[in-house]
């Protein structure tokens, strides 16, 4: 950085971000102010603040959702109207600014820092608004300037450059009341509201004006033409391509690159905090509709985490899904308009784990079937081909037949023979080696069945089970098998978000390392996060 006699410092003529810290408690509003030649505002509209943080020549931009005790203005000089001789630079609070600490200002440009300044706090226990510096022209440059003046109110600091508070600037009106804050409310243009009741840009004759929500604000745009040849956010004429199409804004397409970049990131945590719903979720795309940038655009923007977000819900779902998971995965998916083939084997397995939870649960279909003499009140809720394997002294034995469960007992019809084990002699139901595996209380009692869908079959036997033996849980209960979220996050935590074993990062599973079935606890030491390839392949061994 080099500096001229008079203190002020060369900066060059490109996009600038002006970024302000401090370390005390206050709550700081940044504002700007486009001057003329006369020192003075053209218009009320060259007020950049709380209220309008948007200059119509899109010259100065306000970010109104900084990180805590910072504030930032995006300036872009190429942009600035010729007439603007000078942009003053300041801040406010809603009380004193004598005990302010620290207060740093500093700009930037693409290859990093151009200008800084330290700003003392005002001696004054009444000054709530102060101007800190300033952009002046000079010649075919720009310089960035020391400058100190404060006031005790905002207002009257901006009265010393031409701005009345609640002066009529044809029919629009600027109040220097922030929405809010007591008193401080927005007065605004009287219009009809919208059919959409959602904040937006809404056409008013030759300008675009933004509707809050709830009234009208004083903050607008001009119309953007339909001629494809101007860009749509600056105004500007485009090239054209080799094709005949016309080639995007770059200084546009640049800022909103690097607006969405921030943005992504708190969408991030919006999605990893309460989810996409609720008030954070709106404010989130009502910011994109702000800065008039297409929710087509912020979708694509967020596929990338939005499919993160979806893996990490199919994995913290575990063994056991609930209806509510599964309504939390379907509206995920429709808020982030989210395809493809990865998605909907993701889509498949929520609904394939909830089906497989409800008849786990004892919720069994009832089968009609031709044929079987039954007992009064029996009831048949599975009937499928099956091969039955004995394993015997000279070998094993596969016997294809028909396994028919009902709500009395099990049932197996084949060529040869049959066998009917009732459910109370029955102990549990398993998958081993891909084969549904009874085991009984005699012992030779047991079975083992290859079936075309074990993980089905053994479903619907295990809520059979759990029916006749009234093992079906209690409503507000939960089964041992469901691990906690916070026993979820703690071991994804843990093992990186990915398979502990190949390294992959998708289809991931939360895995027992000692099964359930043989003691195994539903702890952080017993736990690991396995990829459903690596999962199968260990199976119900250690």
């Amino acid at each position: 950085m080099t500096f001229t006699d008079n203190g002020a410092t060369p900066i060059p003529t490109s996009l600038l971000s002006v970024e302000l810290s401090w370390r005390s408690a206050h709550a700081l509003d940044a504002h700007a102010l486009l001057l003329g030649e006369d020192g003075l505002v053209r218009t009320p509209r060259d007020a950049v603040f709380f209220n309008a943080p948007r200059h119509p020549s899109q010259a100065v931009t306000l970010d109104q959702e900084p990180e805590p005790r910072t504030a930032r203005l995006s300036v872009s000089l190429p942009r600035t109207e010729s007439a603007v001789v000078r942009m003053v630079l300041g801040v406010s609070s809603e009380g004193p600014l004598h005990e302010l600490a620290a207060l740093t200002v500093a700009v930037r440009d693409a290859a990093g820092l151009v200008a800084r300044r330290d700003v003392p706090a005002p001696r004054s226990s009444e000054v709530t608004a102060i101007s800190f510096a300033e952009f002046g022209r000079d010649e075919d440059r720009w310089l960035f300037r020391p400058l100190d003046r404060s006031r005790a109110e905002l207002s009257q600091l901006f009265e010393d450059f031409g701005i009345a508070p609640n002066t009529a600037a044809g029919c629009d009106r600027i109040s220097l009341r922030r929405k809010g804050f007591g008193n401080r409310a927005i007065e605004s243009p009287t219009a009809a509201p919208p059919e959409d009741p959602r904040p937006d840009w809404h056409p008013q004759g030759a300008t675009l004006r933004w509707w809050d929500g709830a009234r009208w604000s004083d903050t607008t745009v001009p119309l953007p033409t339909p001629d494809a040849r101007v860009c749509p956010h600056c105004g500007r004429r485009r090239g054209w391509r080799v094709l005949g199409a016309p080639a995007p804004c770059r200084s546009c397409a640049a800022e909103i690159e690097e607006y969405l970049d921030s943005w992504r990131a708190r969408a991030w945590r919006v999605l990893t905090g309460d989810g996409p719903r609720g008030t954070a979720w709106a404010e989130l795309w009502t910011a994109l509709r702000y800065r008039r940038i297409p929710e087509d655009t912020g979708r694509a923007a967020l596929r990338g985490p939005g499919l993160a977000y979806v893996e990490r819900l199919a994995a913290f779902a575990g063994e056991e899904i609930t209806a509510q998971e599964v309504e939390e995965f379907d509206t995920a998916l429709r808020e982030l308009d989210l395809s493809g083939p990865q998605v909907e084997e993701l889509r498949r397995r929520m609904h394939r784990g909830r089906t497989l939870s409800r008849l786990r649960a004892g919720e069994l279909p009832v089968v009609r079937t031709h044929g079987l003499h039954l007992d009064p009140e029996e009831r048949v809720h599975l009937d499928i081909e099956a091969t039955r394997i004995r394993h015997l002294a000279r070998g094993e034995r596969a016997t294809a037949g028909r396994l028919i469960g009902t709500n009395k007992k099990l049932r197996f019809i084949g060529p040869e023979a049959g066998i009917e084990i009732p459910w109370s002699r029955i102990v549990s139901v398993s998958i081993a080696d891909g084969l549904v595996a009874l085991a009984a209380t005699s012992a030779r009692g047991g079975a083992e069945f290859d079936v075309e869908d074990p993980d089905l079959v053994a479903a619907v036997l295990e809520g059979a089970l759990r029916v006749a033996k009234r093992l079906t849980l209690a409503p507000g209960r939960r089964d041992t098998r469901v691990i906690p979220p916070e026993i979820k996050a703690q071991v994804w935590h843990r093992d990186g978000g990915a398979c502990i074993e190949c390294g992959a990062t998708h289809y991931l599973e939360f895995d027992h390392v000692i099964p359930l079935s043989r003691g195994g606890a539903t702890s952080p030491g017993n736990l690991q996060v396995l990829c459903r390839s690596c999962n199968r392949a260990k199976g119900a061994r250690i």
